[in-house]
């Protein structure tokens, strides 16, 4: 057995380097894990993704054989811990912020009766150096190890390079979140630092060294510094003359001003842009959520479900139809909405749409009444058989 990459899978806010730091702005800072969350756009994109996925129930594919057992744990009840909602959101989350998410399989027998969701940093992986199969070192809460084979960890895995370890969209976004994290940076520092935002404190005294000249400015801002109190009173005597620095108000409305790491962000995560706030250009919001919904969910859906067959056996896929608009209920409300509650299904047509039997002398049009319920009217049927109102 060799080992395929021993190094700890967990969020990197232990390893964030210090922010952008001097005159020229050169340096970038590293954005992975939890830490990116305080970046609001992060946020409002790990919230998105894996609240709109979260949302959503496993259904079977058509004509796929039922597993009902592995169904019931994703849809009602994965672990005694975590509901579906946040067992799936904390699935979706990890994976979007590290790379990498990580669910152990608990099996009574041959069957899946418990699916635990663990972090990145309890999962070791290894990889066969004859076949290249992987299995999992798996630490758990109490510090116990065990080596798991793969049918027993779902992996999931957003974007992979090898196949066998995922990376994060925030890989690519290095530089757009140094340059938010510094545009801010300088936005606080004008608003609350006060004089230290920039100044020239002259002396009359002459022939100070360095570290008199470092103690006195010290000592300055220690006693003058306006970050407590915005309308504080700067004190000088008579061998002392202060001038602050003019600031370029330009320089804060373009930082105030800036969407354009706000577009990359979204363009990574593959989320409209009408989703942060931002208003669209040539198209319209419908237009832009089925694509979101047939472009981004669907690939991470297939992603999940893909995962789950090979390791639970099971042949499902992720209902999307209630974030397009598409579910049953709601077809059938704009359908009677558009018809002005005359109806165009018949009895049995509605009941197919819903998933039931049909029944005798089902061809009764479908209509709403005034309160609101549905009532069945006879009418001119596709036959051609005329019935009376």
């Amino acid at each position: 057995m060799g080992i395929f990459f021993k190094r700890d899978l967990s969020d990197k806010s232990q390893a964030i380097i210090d922010y952008l730091s001097g005159a020229d702005m050169t340096a970038v800072s590293s954005f992975m894990g939890e830490e990116s969350l305080k970046q609001s756009d992060i946020f409002t994109a790990v919230k998105i993704l894996a609240g709109d996925i979260a949302s959503s129930t496993f259904v079977y594919k058509k004509g796929a054989q039922e597993n009902d057992v592995v169904l019931d744990l994703l849809n009602k009840k994965p672990n005694e811990v975590m509901t579906p909602y946040t067992f799936l959101f904390a699935i979706t989350a990890q994976m979007l912020l590290t790379g990498n998410a990580f669910v152990v399989v608990e099996r009574s027998e041959i069957k899946a009766e418990r699916l635990t969701f663990v972090k990145p940093s309890q999962i070791v992986i290894y990889e066969n150096d004859e076949d290249g199969s992987l299995s999992y070192a798996y630490t758990n809460l109490k510090g116990y190890t065990e080596r798991l084979q793969s049918k027993d960890v779902l992996h999931f895995k957003s974007f992979s390079l090898n196949g066998k370890t995922g990376l994060s969209p925030l890989y690519a976004l290095q530089t757009e979140l140094s340059m938010l994290k510094n545009g801010n940076n300088l936005l606080s520092a004008f608003f609350t630092k006060g004089i230290q935002a920039g100044g020239i404190l002259k002396l009359s005294q002459s022939n100070l060294n360095n570290k008199s000249k470092k103690q006195i400015k010290k000592d300055f801002e220690d006693v003058n510094s306006g970050a407590k109190n915005a309308n504080s009173v700067i004190v000088l005597d008579s061998t002392q003359d202060f001038k602050t620095f003019e600031l370029n108000t330009d320089i804060l409305k373009m930082i105030q001003n800036n969407v354009y790491s706000t577009k990359q962000i979204a363009k990574a995560f593959g989320i409209p842009l009408s989703r942060f706030g931002m208003e669209l250009v040539n198209t319209t919001d419908d237009s832009a959520n089925s694509l979101y919904v047939s472009s981004t969910l669907r690939t991470y859906s297939k992603m999940i479900t893909d995962e789950l067959f090979v390791k639970l056996s099971v042949d499902i896929e992720i209902d999307f139809s209630i974030l397009t608009g598409h579910d049953v209920q709601t077809k059938f409300n704009k359908m009677m909405d558009e018809t002005k509650g005359e109806g165009i299904l018949v009895v049995n047509e509605a009941r197919k749409f819903y998933g039931l039997p049909p029944v005798e002398n089902g061809k009764e049009i479908v209509r709403k009444l005034r309160g609101g319920e549905t009532n069945a009217t006879t009418g001119t049927t596709e036959d051609g058989a005329s019935e009376s109102e």
